[in-house]
């Protein structure tokens, strides 16, 4: 495995047999900028942190994967959100372009976080534009264009590619998340309702997980987010799949700590990434 730092994410990439698959974790980051300079607690902001999510899938690179992982926190700026989507109210001062703001900003979880959880805001005041364009520059930028760069050229060299957005999740959603005092399915498996993936690599996952003995929901209470939407285009055959995996499943969701979960979990998906990539080769194969 070779691995590439940025300030904005590590990158590991397979030594060798390099596949059409591209793992991501927008959300596996806990590093918190020095400018940043918020009212919650760090563990406050840890409830909203993908614990361990790039190890979990990191293994994959023995398999011909890439798996690219946030070093930044969500909690500073959220890298699988518009760079748009922003509610004025965070603002002090105009900002140059139009703003977006989706639902994400209505319940507080946009671009930029305005509660850490319910009733904790994040910030005392607004912040500059300057300062929320700094964040855009130095962290969801290259995060962003390392992603492009290495769907396309997968694209390029197969001429198809699949992309794995990879989450983690409470057990039970909390007041700002759409299914709030729910429990949740082992796995949420989003392709935003078909339109982000084929069919047939959902169901493969789906299936796959299943035949594990997990409970599995499809595109419920998820759908996939802004990366997905953004890098998905199944008639070019850019294939983009959001999983969620419940925390329960591997981790202490007080203690924010690994339990003996962790490494079952991570041998099956190993297992699930064998399977995924033999319907790849089977999709490539079919083509000539």
């Amino acid at each position: 495995m070779k691995t590439e730092n940025s300030e904005s994410y590590v990158l590991h990439l397979p030594q060798q047999h390099v596949q059409p698959l591209v793992f991501d974790s927008p959300h596996s980051g806990m590093v918190l900028p020095a400018d940043f300079a918020p009212l919650a607690s760090v563990s406050q902001m840890k409830t909203g942190w993908d614990a361990f999510v790039d190890e979990l899938w990191q293994p994959s690179t023995e398999q011909g994967a890439a798996v690219l992982a946030a070093t930044v926190s969500r909690m500073y700026i959220d890298l699988n959100r518009a760079p748009d989507d922003i509610p004025h109210i965070m603002l002090e001062g105009a900002w140059p372009t139009a703003l977006n703001p989706t639902a994400y900003s209505e319940r507080g979880m946009g671009l930029l976080r305005q509660w850490a959880l319910p009733g904790q805001a994040m910030y005392a005041k607004p912040l500059a534009v300057k300062d929320v364009q700094q964040r855009l520059a130095r962290y969801y930028q290259p995060y962003h264009q390392r992603l492009k760069q290495l769907l396309d050229q997968r694209h390029q060299e197969f001429g198809a590619v699949w992309h794995v957005d990879c989450h983690s999740m409470k057990s039970k959603g909390n007041a700002m998340n759409i299914d709030a005092g729910t429990a949740r399915a082992d796995f949420v498996i989003g392709n935003r309702d078909g339109e982000s993936a084929s069919a047939g690599f959902t169901n493969v996952i789906v299936e796959s997980l299943q035949a594990m003995g997990y409970q599995v929901s499809l595109n419920q209470p998820y759908k996939g987010g802004y990366l997905t939407q953004c890098y998905a285009n199944p008639t070019q055959r850019r294939h983009s799949i959001q999983i969620e995996i419940n925390r329960h499943l591997y981790m202490d969701e007080s203690g924010f700590s690994k339990h003996l979960g962790f490494v079952e979990l991570q041998r099956n998906l190993q297992l699930l990434t064998t399977n995924m990539l033999a319907y790849i080769e089977a999709d490539l194969c079919s083509v000539f």
